[in-house]
């Protein structure tokens, strides 16, 4: 514990992704562009001081979980929307509202923003 004279900087910075708008964003660019998301993750905490990086997508897909564990490895907190049953088979996920929705709820719960 430090003396009540010394402060401690706890300057840090967090990223909100949403993953859908990351990949479609690049792959639109001609030529496409591979994101390396590790690189990318260092990026962020070297240049901007981002603590955490919480990643966002539309929804779990069995057969994405090669994805999903290259995105953890890469030191991004996964976070899923959920979906009624109703929107299960919808492509738009709408991550950009869930984005906004956490980051409020965690404010207003007081919550840290960590995992």
């Amino acid at each position: 514990m430090l003396p009540a004279t010394k402060k401690q900087n706890f300057e840090f910075n967090l990223a909100f992704i949403d993953g859908q708008n990351l990949y479609m964003g690049t792959k639109l660019e001609t030529p496409p562009w591979k994101i390396d998301l590790k690189k990318f993750r260092d990026y962020l905490r070297k240049k901007y001081k981002v603590k955490n990086a919480y990643y966002f997508l539309g929804f779990f897909i069995e057969k994405n979980q090669e994805l999903y564990g290259k995105i953890i490895e890469a030191e991004y907190i996964l976070k899923f929307r959920s979906h009624n049953s109703s929107m299960m088979g919808n492509k738009k996920g709408n991550v950009d509202a869930d984005i906004v929705f956490c980051i409020m709820k965690m404010l207003y719960k007081q919550e840290k923003f960590e995992n």
